[in-house]
């Protein structure tokens, strides 16, 4: 699973075309044969403009308003978003045949933070908005559930008039990066999460959909994932901007182990050969893929991928050698992983 940001102004490149999408749905290998390439799709967005979707980013919080824009972000014009992934796979598909399965997209969902701004308690919880014409006020667990639900049918209705040919939804994401509960966590009495993701979970499930999430290294929530319902937890390592240098790799690898988790690889555009010091960023996302080798994570657990804004796109169309090595090694990791042929 690729994870690919867009919805909020700050964006660039902004729109998520087909072009965009191409070097993520197939990878031309060095003799020039052509593979499929990631099967899901992870759309993604913390805030909208000035404000936040996400429980923390110091701004005021997302409404209605602000999840309906990151709706039709998506999945507004055919031509960008998830129509435009649409479009991508339909055009490998008249080079290589119709793909064994539909790619598979997994969905955002925005964060129904309970104060207007998120840190002060004393600001409104009447804020959000109306779901069947009543007011959601965001103190109430109920209500949260209600606007989680009501995005959810919203996503599902658009797959179903849709009716895509070669992409399929599989599921929603929980954006926060931890799950405080009490006991456990930054600030818990600010989320509550334990009021509302076992229920949205549940709705999910009986809705035959995902539900998935990536904590950062040991954020609150990474040993209870299971117990709040989540179907899919990868765990990131945070090791690849070198700021940790006390977490190791066999603590990370002990750590998803313990908790049946599985593994993000991360990246950016610092390794890219035009910026300086390159070479180590480089060397990291390659202790990325050896350590999953290493360690039995590849080939028995599912991988997603933080690529930064377009580090896979910007590595698909570089010329410079150091650039070209790095994404050959990374497209083979993806085709060669063995659950492919389960």
């Amino acid at each position: 699973m690729v994870l690919c940001y867009g919805g909020s102004s700050h964006r660039k490149p902004f729109a998520w075309t087909a072009e965009r999408f191409a070097p993520m749905v197939s990878y031309m290998d060095p003799e020039g044969k052509e593979h499929w390439l990631f099967d899901s799709f992870l759309c993604i967005e913390f805030q909208m403009g000035s404000y936040s979707i996400n429980l923390g980013q110091h701004l005021d919080s997302g409404k209605r308003e602000q999840w309906e824009e990151l709706l039709d972000y998506w999945l507004g014009d055919p031509a960008t978003g998830v129509g435009a992934l649409e479009t991508a796979v339909a055009t490998v598909a008249e080079r290589l045949g119709t793909p064994s399965e539909k790619r598979k997209v997994v969905m955002v969902m925005p964060d129904p933070i309970i104060y207007e701004y998120y840190s002060d308690m004393n600001s409104p919880t009447i804020y959000w908005g109306e779901v069947n014409g009543r007011e959601m006020d965001f103190s109430k667990a109920a209500d949260r559930i209600t606007a989680y639900k009501w995005y959810i049918d919203e996503v599902r209705r658009h797959f179903d008039e849709a009716d895509y040919k070669y992409i399929e939804l599989a599921g929603f994401y929980i954006v926060s990066e931890d799950l405080a509960t009490p006991g456990d966590g930054w600030n818990p009495e600010l989320k509550r999460w334990e009021e509302v993701i076992p229920s949205v979970a549940e709705y999910l499930h009986a809705l035959n959909e995902s539900l998935a999430w990536i904590p950062y290294n040991r954020a609150a929530g990474y040993t209870r994932w299971e117990e709040m319902g989540i179907d899919y937890a990868y765990m990131q390592p945070n090791i690849f901007w070198g700021r940790h240098a006390d977490y190791t790799w066999s603590r990370f690898f002990a750590d998803i182990k313990a908790n049946n988790l599985a593994m993000e690889l991360e990246f950016d555009d610092e390794l890219l050969a035009r910026n300086a010091g390159s070479e180590a960023y480089r060397a990291r996302l390659r202790a990325y893929m050896q350590g999953a080798r290493d360690n039995g994570i590849y080939g028995t657990k599912p991988l997603a991928y933080y690529q930064g804004q377009d580090t896979f796109y910007n590595l698909a169309t570089s010329s410079a050698a150091g650039d070209r090595a790095i994404f050959d090694e990374l497209c083979q990791f993806v085709l060669n992983n063995p659950l492919r042929k389960q």
